[in-house]
């Protein structure tokens, strides 16, 4: 089916973008400026370090080469957290097969003492070679601790464990 709906000549479409470009980070800045200091929530788990950052829309846990943890932003309650985690803090599970990877990583969690739940830290890109992405956990409202740890496994059976030594990585989530 064909659109009857008039369309803005090209000419006129770069100035009309541009504007509301223009406008729109007008808003965010004003936003961003306006808006008063988010309150630090402290994580439980001692080593970790706090900082905010503007330019992200969720907090971002970040699990770092040399076994440094940081939160970038405030994890609050009924709002995702995401997790970046770095796959060489887990290097021995690395089993290929058939010229590709034949391991994963994932991050094990739970919110509040509740069931455990699992989202893929590494996925297999076109080459079949693992890659970092981002996990997004979702926190549901009311909620107050964030427990995770990260499994890595291969096809022949190799399982390694980032937990803290057992402890798990905990934060407090700010209502």
């Amino acid at each position: 089916m064909r659109s009857t709906t008039p369309h803005p000549s090209p000419a006129a479409a770069p100035q009309h973008s541009a504007r509301a470009v223009s406008l729109l980070l007008a808003g965010v800045a004003a936003t961003v400026l306006a808006a008063p200091a988010p309150a630090s929530a402290a994580p439980v788990d001692p080593g970790a370090v706090v900082s905010t950052s503007a330019a992200t829309a969720s907090p971002v846990i970040r699990f770092q080469a040399g076994w440094t943890t940081t939160v970038d932003g405030v994890v609050t309650a009924n709002s995702p957290v995401l997790v970046d985690y770095d796959p060489s803090r887990l290097p021995t599970c690395r089993a290929q097969y058939a010229g590709g990877d034949a391991w994963s990583i994932n991050v094990e969690y739970r919110v509040d003492g509740s069931a455990v739940q699992r989202q893929p830290v590494t996925q297999l890109n076109s080459n079949r070679r693992q890659e970092k992405v981002l996990a997004s956990l979702p926190l549901g409202a009311g909620a107050h601790e964030l427990e995770l740890w990260f499994v890595s496994g291969d096809r022949a059976g190799c399982h390694e464990y980032d937990s803290r030594y057992g402890a798990n990585y905990r934060f407090t989530i700010a209502q």
